[in-house]
């Protein structure tokens, strides 16, 4: 079994978490040689699902656009998760969308599933679904 399905498995296994999951079951190992496999491994792991890291944005009601984004993309999902946020989960990509404590701002996190060209347009529609929410325009 090469890395790729061995971590593809891992993620099925763990429900879907992603990188956390992953680490969590490969702590740091200790030697080079093996300190050099976990690099490997990591470098990996993110080909698996390349990501856009973590956009911050100011919103004044960041509940109201988890609420928004649920009903824009809940019916075409394939698991919809509500307990740190908004995780909404397709066969080829992902996003992750929480309000930050207090602070009226969202952070929101695009994955997608071996497609490094696709995160980027996945971004740009969140974002784009975030600023139509924002003017108060309608849903496209």
């Amino acid at each position: 079994m090469n890395n790729a399905k061995h971590t593809a498995d891992i993620e099925r296994e763990m429900g879907n978490v992603g990188m956390m999951a992953w680490l969590s079951r490969y702590p740091s190992l200790p030697s080079p040689v093996e300190a050099w496999l976990g690099s490997t491994l990591m470098v990996e792991r993110i080909g698996v699902f390349p990501s856009s890291g973590e956009i911050r944005r100011p919103i004044p009601d960041p509940d109201a656009l988890l609420a928004h984004l649920k009903a824009l993309y809940a019916q075409q999902a394939l698991d919809v998760d509500e307990r740190d946020g908004l995780k909404v989960i397709f066969s080829d990509w992902r996003f992750l969308a929480r309000s930050c404590g207090n602070d009226p701002a969202i952070v929101i996190t695009v994955q997608t599933r071996c497609d490094p060209q696709l995160m980027p347009l996945k971004t740009a529609e969140l974002l784009s679904q975030l600023e139509r929410f924002e003017k108060g325009l309608p849903d496209k």
